[in-house]
């Protein structure tokens, strides 16, 4: 079995020769390794924000891999081996925390917002989104809509209540692959992508639905 080691240098301007060795035991993995060239970007140390900005980043490559990757933070393994288990740091209480796999490229969650209005956290290719976009619209539609009918039965038809209302209470999380993406711009922060171009479709079941009607939004 063989291993390969190679470096690259000065904002990957320099690139050593890779290192093969032939004589390599043990398991198969591969490990990226990086050291922040700080006087390039005209700093002494990494702030604070950015710290943290990179610790988040650890945690949504383990949500967002679906148990496939290993994530180490610090030295320590993170225990978050599933999308379920990243949407519990957000929502600590499970009677407000509904989710499911739809299929394999869509996994989502429906909680209730912190009353600051709708709130969402969602991924698109392991890309965050950070405003969400199409993909979060297709999943709180059809939460939207199911929560309006169950209104309109116990109303007898009458309804005052506007689809923004409903919104405002939800807490969305959508982890989801999609077929080519579109975005708003080279930050990917919004999806744009029609939903007819997803490559797949992700209809909430009615288990779901029903758990959040009872959730008392």
């Amino acid at each position: 079995r063989r291993g390969y080691k190679q470096v690259w240098r000065s904002n990957m301007s320099i690139r050593e020769e890779p290192r093969v060795s032939t004589d390599y035991v043990g398991e198969d993995f591969t490990s990226v390794t990086f050291t922040p060239d700080l006087p390039r970007l005209g700093m002494v140390c990494l702030e604070d924000d950015i710290v943290s900005l990179m610790r988040r980043r650890a945690y949504d490559i383990a949500a967002t891999t679906r148990g496939r990757c290993k994530v180490y933070l610090d030295g320590e393994l993170l225990d978050v081996k599933s999308f379920e288990d990243y949407i519990g740091l957000f929502v600590g209480s499970e009677e407000f925390r509904f989710s499911e796999a739809c299929n394999s490229r869509w996994e989502v969650g429906v909680s209730l917002t912190d009353g600051s209005g709708f709130q969402q956290v969602s991924f698109v290719n392991s890309i965050y989104t950070s405003r969400g976009g199409t993909h979060v619209n297709y999943v709180t539609d059809q939460v939207v809509t199911a929560l309006l009918e169950d209104l309109a039965k116990q109303k007898g038809g009458t309804l005052t209540v506007k689809p923004q209302h409903v919104k405002s209470h939800l807490f969305i999380f959508v982890n989801c692959l999609i077929e080519n993406p579109a975005f708003d711009s080279q930050t990917k922060e919004t999806m744009t992508s029609k939903k007819e171009r997803f490559g797949s479709t992700c209809e909430l079941s009615a288990e779901l639905l029903q758990a959040v009607r009872e959730s008392g939004v």
